[in-house]
């Protein structure tokens, strides 16, 4: 039941597309709440509609049916009330780092300047300072998901919703992207909503997990995660993470094809599979 405490509220939130003039059923009856300041991740076989449920949440698309609370109140038009990013930085190449993030204050109608100082504001807590002036090509992948990340925050909104926002970036970056992300949100008190293929970063990150059936997507699982904060990522060692993530991986493999071929679209099923708790080096 929707109460205050939630930022964001769904009940019985369902999807159709059309394909060619046929109907495609993306999410059927799904229920998800996110309290104020909580982190919530989302994972789920590929095409069961965990972006397009994103969507929905941020008022880019309507769900066909179910109802949709911010705050407690109905939200019939939901646009501008999220920041959103999403896995590709979306920076555009004429503009530098710091123009680049103001561009979500300015389409608001902050004036330039005013949008210049708070940015640099926040550049040393991003790992930006000294970078103002570069243009993307200039960046690593890291840096450049920082600044998308900065302009998402700039947007000044209490709720973020993060579309695989480290999905493109090799492994050790996206582990350093992780520890950073806790460390900013710990400090920002944003409610956060991550959408992620990557077990390990849901469980790491999260204050509960939601976890999709295959296309129409349903929650089949709503896994909460009691490691104590702030967090690190040696915890991945840990017998309570290894459980956990034993636990969503295996209702992930319930919703995949039974061959093991399945198994290379759910990252850690197979060390999972072979005992191994291995730490990336």
């Amino acid at each position: 039941m929707d109460n205050p405490e939630h930022k964001i509220w769904l009940e019985g939130v369902s999807k159709v597309l059309y394909t060619n003039g046929r109907p495609l059923p993306v999410l059927e009856r799904v229920d998800f709440f996110a309290q104020d300041g909580e982190f919530v991740s989302i994972i789920g076989p590929s095409g069961c509609g965990k972006s397009t449920l994103l969507n929905i949440i941020a008022g880019l698309e309507e769900p066909d049916g179910g109802a949709i609370r911010f705050g407690g109140h109905d939200a019939p038009s939901r646009l501008g009330l999220a920041g959103y990013m999403h896995q590709k930085d979306l920076l555009l190449p004429w503009r530098t780092v710091l123009d680049n993030a103001i561009l979500g204050l300015e389409v608001q109608g902050v004036p330039r300047s005013e949008a210049h100082r708070r940015a640099r504001l926040l550049m040393g807590r991003f790992g930006l300072t000294g970078f103002e002036s570069e243009y993307p090509y200039a960046l690593s992948g890291g840096m450049r998901q920082r600044a998308a990340f900065l302009r998402t925050v700039l947007a000044e909104k209490d709720l973020l919703l993060l579309d695989e926002p480290f999905g493109a970036l090799d492994a050790l970056t996206r582990v350093h992207m992780q520890e950073w992300l806790l460390d900013l949100w710990e400090s920002l008190k944003k409610t956060i909503v991550l959408v992620t293929h990557d077990v390990d970063e849901a469980v790491l990150l999260s204050d509960r997990v939601y976890v999709l059936t295959a296309r129409p997507g349903r929650v089949k699982l709503v896994q909460r995660v009691d490691l104590p904060r702030p967090r690190r990522y040696d915890m991945v060692t840990w017998g309570e993470f290894v459980a956990l993530k034993a636990t969503l991986v295996r209702s992930l493999r319930e919703e995949s094809h039974p061959d093991r071929g399945a198994e290379a679209h759910i990252p850690g099923a197979r060390e999972l599979r072979h005992g191994s708790t291995e730490v990336p080096q």
